[in-house]
């Protein structure tokens, strides 16, 4: 996989930590919350893998890593799935942990390493990631950790993470990278917005500013997605990856659909086989 990696991983989860306070708005920046067509194919796709499980197995167990403040658990809850929640957030595990309180098919986990070893000994049948794998530094090996506790005939979902850039396209490189630069110095903090894109644009990104390491999958070139579908290959009946373009823009979400660009990807993983 040609990516680039930071070499403190430790940085990387405290910053998630220290990114991610009491009073964080998850929806500001987030196309696939802002958006109502992306919404809804996710949780549409969400709650078909769980209906499905269902009436194969009787059962739904859900892992969602990175839930957030449970945008996307409440739809996988209200399908029928027993959902646990990993956070590496403790603001927002501890909000999770009083939004779920008195649903006993909700467990909230606090996870600050990001490891899932908290999880280790349990087995489910759909493992999901919203937004979640530009963020962790080595997300195929994260990846394979997931997918161990997958049981036969089960699921892996993932939606909302940038595809590799060496791949795109001029157009659809140029046109993310000029809807990311409009919105950021439309946001008011100029002066923030400016030096951030210049960093950015330059990959010198700052691993003490959480606004930086929160993205810092630029560094990296975003994500590798032929490099994880082979891997799901290996244990997955099918593998479904799924290009997509993702702008906070209302106007350059319109745009890039009318023009047919990608800049995001989704992947789908069915029929869990196990060796």
């Amino acid at each position: 996989m040609a990516a680039k990696s930071l070499k403190d991983d430790a940085a990387i989860e405290n910053l998630q930590d220290i990114g991610h306070p009491d009073d964080h708005d998850y929806v500001v920046g987030s196309p696939h919350l802002i958006h109502r067509q992306l919404n809804e194919w996710m949780v549409n796709t969400i709650r078909a893998e769980v209906i499905d499980i269902l009436e194969t197995k009787g059962r739904a167990r859900v892992l969602e890593i990175g839930a957030g403040h449970g945008t996307f658990t409440d739809h996988a809850l209200a399908a029928g799935a027993e959902v646990t929640l990993t956070e590496m957030s403790r603001a927002s595990a501890g909000l999770l942990q009083r939004r779920y309180a008195h649903n006993p098919a909700a467990r909230v986990i606090f996870d600050p390493a990001g490891n899932s070893d908290l999880i280790a000994a349990q087995r489910f049948d759909l493992v999901l990631c919203i937004s979640v794998l530009h963020h962790i530094p080595d997300y195929l090996d994260a990846i394979g950790k997931w997918v161990s506790l997958i049981d036969a005939g089960g699921s892996f979902v993932s939606f909302q993470d940038p595809l590799w850039y060496p791949r795109q396209s001029r157009l659809n490189l140029a046109a993310d990278r000029g809807a990311y630069y409009l919105w950021r110095l439309g946001r008011g903090d100029r002066i923030a917005g400016i030096k951030s894109i210049v960093r950015r644009k330059l990959g010198h990104m700052d691993t003490r500013n959480p606004r930086d390491m929160v993205e810092y999958h630029v560094l990296r070139q975003g994500c590798d997605e032929q490099a994880i579908a082979q891997q799901l290959s290996t244990s997955f009946a099918t593998v479904d990856v799924l290009p997509y373009w993702s702008a906070v823009s209302r106007v350059a979400q319109r745009a890039g659909n009318a023009l047919g660009l990608t800049s995001t990807f989704g992947v789908v993983a069915q029929g869990r086989r196990l060796s």
